[in-house]
């Protein structure tokens, strides 16, 4: 019983004050479960990414490791004898025992065309090469990868030479770049017998780099016998020795009938080959011109034919001094034929006339500050010669100085020109042509020597007329291998 005014027993207000303890710490453990279920949600969304991740990145592999597969099938059923010219490439199913890894569907174009090869292969100017598109896929939804590569196959029948790089020697190939001069090639290198690029002691140095083509080349050096590129020497795709050969051969000669007159063009002038002039001369000279002046250079010009069309031009030798060109007028192909058979037949060389340049094989636009090569196509310079000359050999160094000559057939110096140079029985030289617009075209010799401060670049836009006809098997030299 409660005494009027008498207080409330305290125990009571000890009982709702721990009620309110009770509810404050249900609402601690509350906020603490939700913290651990959102720390093991992000953490689990993290597992579940790394996983994914993960699982992307092996598809990733498993998928370019088929497109793979893929190229490499079908590079191998290129080089299976009886493939057949027009095989466009096929689906290829790879497997690892009975159970499917995944797809390649892998096709085969012309590298010009960009189509299906025919039943008679390729047509184009690089009627020997094919371009392999591998696309692999998974049995399941995911990442595709595509390869893409270039292969290069051997002609057999038809045509009348087996040469597709931008060098080529019947047998050896040798290097003299001398201390401080540089010598840089764009191209891929082959010879019959020996290559031998390492410059002589205290030489200077040697590059070998590849070219976009078409087609590509990959800077190599590959041999029938050893390749030596040593101190000195480098060669971006590699080098290659002891390759079953021959790995080139040249085409037939034509017939040499060279006029019987001598023609010295003056310093200075223009002198013009045509249906006037007629198209056959005996030794032919261009004297130097001056490198200067509103007339710098001394201008050979060769009158061409239409588009399509070949116009043959006979000399029995072709000297052209420093300061000159060598002009093609219109369209059509010069089929240039250099006859003697023994000594220094085709002489392009400023070097030994105090370097200034010449141009041979350019178009009407060129200038003496803006050269204008020709394709390598347009003209074909054949050289007879085999580089010896009575009771001793004719001089093709580069210097006065050099203790030992040599036989040359033809020396190539000029610093800028297109041309197919064809010398099968002598050594060509290819000396001091160093410009900002190198030489290009194509050389096949008997023997080939580089000298000092030489750029030379590939074009084998010229090279096809001499295998035509011919049917391309064995794709087994890779030109080019890349991952899309």
């Amino acid at each position: 019983m409660r005494v009027l005014g008498e207080r409330e027993h305290p125990a009571r207000q000890g009982a709702g004050a721990a009620g309110g303890e009770r509810g404050a710490t249900m609402i601690f453990v509350l906020m603490a479960i939700l913290l651990v279920g959102a720390v093991t949600i992000s953490v689990m969304q993290v597992i579940s990414g790394d996983v994914g991740g993960g699982i992307e990145a092996v598809e990733a592999d498993q998928v370019f490791n088929i497109a793979q597969a893929g190229a490499h099938y079908v590079i191998g059923k290129l080089q299976l004898a009886g493939t057949p010219q027009n095989y466009p490439g096929e689906t290829v199913p790879v497997t690892n025992g009975s159970t499917a890894l995944g797809t390649a569907t892998v096709s085969v174009s012309c590298i010009q065309t960009g189509q299906a090869p025919t039943s008679t292969g390729c047509s184009g100017a690089y009627p020997g090469f094919r371009r392999i598109v591998s696309i692999g896929t998974l049995p399941v939804s995911g990442p595709s990868r595509t390869i893409v590569a270039v292969v290069q196959g051997t002609p057999s029948g038809g045509g009348s030479g087996n040469w597709s790089t931008g060098v080529c020697a019947l047998g050896s190939i040798t290097n003299d770049t001398r201390g401080g001069d540089t010598t840089t090639i764009h191209s891929d290198i082959v010879s019959n017998g020996p290559l031998n690029l390492t410059p002589p002691a205290g030489g200077g140095t040697v590059t070998v780099l590849g070219d976009p083509g078409p087609p590509p080349a990959t800077g190599k050096l590959s041999a029938v016998g050893t390749v030596t590129c040593g101190a000195g020497c480098s060669a971006a795709g590699g080098v290659s020795g002891g390759n079953p050969g021959p790995l080139c051969s040249a085409p037939t000669l034509p017939t040499f009938t060279p006029g019987a007159t001598d023609y010295t063009e003056a310093a200075g002038t223009t002198y013009t080959i045509n249906s006037g002039t007629g198209y056959s001369f005996r030794n032919f000279s261009v004297s130097g011109g001056t490198c200067s002046g509103v007339t710098p250079m001394t201008t050979l010009q060769i009158q061409a034919g239409a588009a399509g069309t070949t116009t043959v031009v006979q000399f029995n030798t072709l000297t052209m001094s420093s300061c000159t060109r060598l002009v093609i007028l219109g369209a059509g192909n010069i089929d240039m034929r250099i006859g003697a058979t023994t000594g220094l037949a085709l002489d392009i060389n400023p070097y030994k006339t105090n370097g200034n340049p010449v141009h041979f094989g350019v178009t009407s636009a060129d200038t003496f500050s803006t050269p204008m090569p020709v394709p390598a196509s347009q003209l074909t310079v054949w050289v007879q010669s085999d580089g010896n000359i009575p009771g001793g050999t004719s001089l093709c160094k580069q210097v006065n100085s050099d203790p030992v000559s040599t036989s040359c057939a033809a020396r190539l110096s000029h610093s800028s020109g297109g041309a197919t140079v064809i010398v099968p029985n002598g050594l060509v030289q290819i000396d001091d042509s160093a410009s900002p617009n190198p030489m290009k075209g194509a050389v096949l010799g008997n023997q080939v020597a580089f000298s000092g401060n030489g750029t030379f670049t590939q074009d084998v836009s010229g090279l096809s007329s001499f295998s035509s006809g011919a049917t391309y098997t064995n794709f087994k030299r890779l030109m080019s291998w890349k991952d899309q």
